[in-house]
This record gives C-alpha cells, structure tokens and sequence, in this order.
C-alpha cells in the first residue's frame, strides 16, 4: 500500500468503488491465503490486555494443498492498539470478510481491521453486557441489499442461573454496527438465549447458537437475516450443545457447517442444505478420521473448504489437510514449531500464546468511508 502514498494517482484510485470492487473480485482469484493472529493465552487472565496485535500471512498451494516454504509465512502488519482503548484483550474471536478482520473481545471491545490497508479501528462501545465472564460474542459480514458492511453483537441486560430450580432468567439484546457509522443499532431481540458457540456469517445471515444450560438437547440456532433484519429459528444440528469448546459452527463454500469435537470418536462434519424451498435440513459432509486420539482434545475448527477436501485448525496451533475422497488426514504446519514466531515470544516474556486462523484475502475496502 505504499504506492498509496508516492503516486497520488494510485490514491485516488482506491477511493473509487468501481476500482476497490473490480480489486476484490480478482483477489478471490488469488491462490487461497491464511491470516494467523497469535495472541498471549488468557487461560490464567481472563481480562488480561496488551498494547498491540499482529497478523502473520500464510499462503496455501491451490495444486497439492501444502504449505508454502516458512520463508513466505510473513508478519503481514503489526498494529497498537488504537488511542480510545487502554489495550486489546488477549481473549478474541476473529472473522473475516472480503478483506476485512473483525476482532471480538471478551470485554465489550470489537475492533475491525484492513491488513492490505494497515487500518485499524475500534468500534464504539457497544451496550454493556452484565456478566462478568463471557466468551467474544461479535461477527462481521456483508449486506448486500445495503452494500454495507456490519458487525453484530449480542448483549444481556440481565442473567441469572439457578442452578437449583434449572430456571434461566434472562434480558437479552441484538445490536448492529455499519462500517462508516458512527453508533451500534438495536434490532429486533432473538428469539432465545444466546450462547457460548462462535458465531458464523454466511449466505447473507448470522447464526447464532442458543443457550440451555438445563436441557442442551434443547439449544437451537438462531439466524439473523441482514436483508429482513429479523430473526428467526434453525433447526440445530445432531448433538448440538450450545458449548464453544465443544461445538463449532463454519461457512464451508458458502454454506453453514458444524462440527462436534468428540475426541472418542471421528469428528462428523454436517452440512445445512437449505435452499429457501422447504424446511432446512443437516446431511453429514464426511467423517475426519483423526491422526491419534489426543488430536483435537482443546479445537477442532474447519477453516476453508475446497479442492475437494477440508482444511482443519486444530488445538490452536497445527493446520491439517483433509481429503476426502480417500479420508487421508495430513499435517500442513505446526505454527509451534514451523513459522517464527519468535517476536511474540520475546514480547510476551516467553509465555504461552495461542493463535487463531481465518481464509483472507486482499482487498482495498475502507472501515472508515464507503469506498466499494
């Protein structure tokens, strides 16, 4: 992006929506991309901070499915934490869309970041949220009836389980932010509690799993539509707990996955058919057969889909390739051991971190103004 700022020429241009736009769609072209984010653990810090984040580019082979030599695994951009924040928590949970990286934290703080761009916001406080401990509950996805851009978050006004009489009582809330706004939006309330499961956008929605704490069988999922902005009920996958240890929802070519990690047993990936016709319904896609049976015991979180198999994160730190067509399962890299990242070693005082990892691609897409 530095010919951004030598050839004034190539700044106008990324200002012009036809141009961001013809840009995005060539670099969903480009061979398929990771972002790593290690951030320091918080296992014994729940609302530990620290005073920058950084984001480490891995590029993927589109013949073989490997990993690229580690000279190409690159720290792509290294940010502080914007002024308006004291520090960015250590706890996250990151997504991705068209080039843009929503971080959620688990202290009410959502940031959005363009690592083409190097821009890094932090979004207004959205409404507070009255539990003490909870898990980042923030996604980013695309409105295309709108052409916008939006972050939603889900908030309680109240919570209270009693654990004796199994009676959940709760206030719930449902908030949007539009990149190139300047406040949250508060939308229709869902439907049912919300928990712990990481959220998912994709095919224009967002999902979220509901929370039962005295009967799981009885979680759902919930869908907000960013073109009705309403919410409504999913039926929930097989074994769906509402647990975010536990349950892993995924977009997988455009259509919305669950994986259950059971470590006594193949992970059973489900896919949602649902073309809009009839009721939605899950079908299994295919059974991972793990290498050794401490594989996935901390994460088990399907990353991208395609090239007829599944790329897998597993326990936040090695990236397996998948083929399905001969069950074959095979390590790609081991970020522990394989990719430097020694600078957050040092910077973290040699403690332990764990990183998370989303597909990323290059786009030239403003947080601040509407350029697309």
């Amino acid at each position: 992006m530095l010919y951004k700022y030598i050839f004034p020429s190539w700044g106008a241009a990324t200002a012009e929506a036809g141009f961001v736009r013809r840009h995005r769609d060539l670099s969903r072209m480009e061979p398929l991309s990771m972002l790593v984010i290690p951030r320091k653990s918080s296992i014994e810090d729940e609302f530990e901070l620290s005073q920058d984040i950084s984001f480490h580019h891995l590029r993927v082979e589109n013949t073989l499915g490997t990993i690229r030599n580690n000279e190409e695994v690159d720290l792509m951009l290294e940010k502080v934490c914007p002024p308006e924040e004291e520090g960015i928590a250590n706890k996250i949970f990151p997504t991705h869309c068209n080039g843009l990286v929503c971080i959620a934290t688990n202290m009410d703080q959502v940031f959005v970041c363009n690592p083409a761009t190097h821009e890094l916001v932090a979004l207004p406080r959205g409404t507070p949220d009255v539990r003490d401990v909870k898990e980042p509950s923030a996604v980013l996805g695309f409105d295309a009836s709108r052409n916008q851009y939006v972050v939603a978050r889900y908030f309680y006004q109240y919570f209270h389980n009693n654990t004796s009489s199994r009676v959940l009582s709760y206030e719930i809330g449902h908030e949007v932010f539009t990149l190139g706004g300047s406040s949250w939006e508060c939308t229709d309330e869902p439907p049912d509690a919300i928990g712990n499961t990481r959220p998912v956008f994709t095919r224009g929605a967002f999902y979220w799993g509901t929370y039962a704490p005295h009967d799981p069988q009885e979680s759902v999922l919930v869908r907000f539509s960013l073109c009705k902005r309403r919410f409504d009920v999913v039926p929930s996958p097989p074994g769906f707990t509402h647990l975010c240890e536990v349950d892993y929802l995924a977009d997988l070519n455009n259509k919305l996955c669950y994986v259950k990690n059971i470590t006594d047993a193949n992970f059973i990936v489900w896919q949602l058919e649902d073309d809009g016709t009839r009721l939605p319904q899950w079908s299994p896609l295919c059974s991972i057969n793990p290498l050794n049976r401490d594989l996935g015991a901390e994460a088990f979180f399907p990353v991208w889909a395609g090239w007829g198999g599944i790329i897998v994160f597993v326990d936040y730190e090695k990236l397996y390739w998948y083929e399905e067509k001969i069950g074959y399962m095979k390590e790609l890299v081991d970020l522990e051991e394989e990719v430097d990242f020694e600078r957050q070693r040092l910077h973290y005082g040699g403690n332990f971190y764990r990183s998370h990892v989303i597909p990323y691609m290059e786009s030239l897409i403003s947080i601040r103004m509407c350029n697309y």
